[in-house]
């Protein structure tokens, strides 16, 4: 029987491809975010101006799919680390690739950086990444954002279209921005905010042939986040505003 390590295709993005497409297969409640989750479903990161590269590879998973996705790991030749995963196993893990070529980092549950993101109930379906509204709010909540965060946000708004279902895996889903945004006035100011860099990317540097008009995409997600019902804790948040910080500045965790 082969070694365990050899499974592991040469490219991150088609390993990536390759374990999030286990995960699907297993039943797992286990699905790719972050960069890579973008460049599996999105063509306009494929080349051109936006295109990158990948250091790591990031996955969300429920946490009683916990057990069995680290079991997933291991078998095809990935190393745990014991003593990180040991101090922060309830809300995060993190995994090494033999040859130290690339990194996996996992989150339990919800990705908590300048925002909280629930993600419990979001982790199944026939993607083998986040629905693409979650996908869309991960890139979008990181308060001090980056170029590279902008761009995919481009990228997502260029090749997919919103949609008030839901359920189409195809579409980024109206409902979910609307649910999430308007429990959480920090959270919708942060993306408010972004959505404007964002606009402001697609004008200084559009995609030639994309699917979708970035800028009408961003007018629209402006109106819908602004007519979405806001609940009593939201109202009262918004009458401080900036007056107290509404986001978090998480620290790096050292591996």
């Amino acid at each position: 029987m082969a070694e365990p390590a050899t499974l592991i295709l040469s490219d991150i993005r088609e390993e990536a491809e390759r374990l999030a497409g286990a995960a699907v297969t297993l039943g797992l409640s286990a699905r790719l975010i972050g960069g890579l989750a973008v460049w599996l479903r999105c063509p306009s990161v494929h080349g051109g101006p936006f295109a990158r590269s990948y250091a790591d590879m990031d996955f969300a998973i429920s946490a009683t799919a916990s057990t069995k996705f680290k079991a997933l790991l291991l078998t095809q030749g990935y190393l745990p680390d014991q003593f990180f995963n040991g101090l922060h196993g309830a809300t995060r893990l993190y995994y090494g690739e033999p040859a130290g070529r690339w990194s996996i980092d996992v989150v339990i549950d919800e990705l908590a950086m300048s925002h909280k993101l629930d993600l419990r109930g979001r982790l199944d379906g026939p993607a083998p990444t986040i629905p693409l509204a979650d996908l869309l709010l991960t890139k979008l909540q990181v308060w001090e954002i980056n170029r590279k965060d902008l761009r995919d946000t481009v990228c997502l708004l260029a090749d997919h279209p919103l949609s008030e279902d839901d359920a189409d895996v195809e579409g980024i889903g109206l409902p979910r921005l609307r649910s999430v945004l308007g429990k959480d006035w920090g959270f919708c100011h942060t993306v408010v905010g972004n959505l404007q860099k964002v606009a402001e990317l697609w004008s200084r540097e559009p995609l030639q042939g994309a699917a979708q008009d970035v800028a009408a995409q961003v007018a629209r997600l402006q109106q819908v986040i602004e007519d979405a019902p806001k609940s009593r804790a939201w109202r009262l948040r918004s009458r401080v505003g900036e007056r107290i910080r509404w986001y978090e500045t998480p620290e790096e965790v050292k591996h």
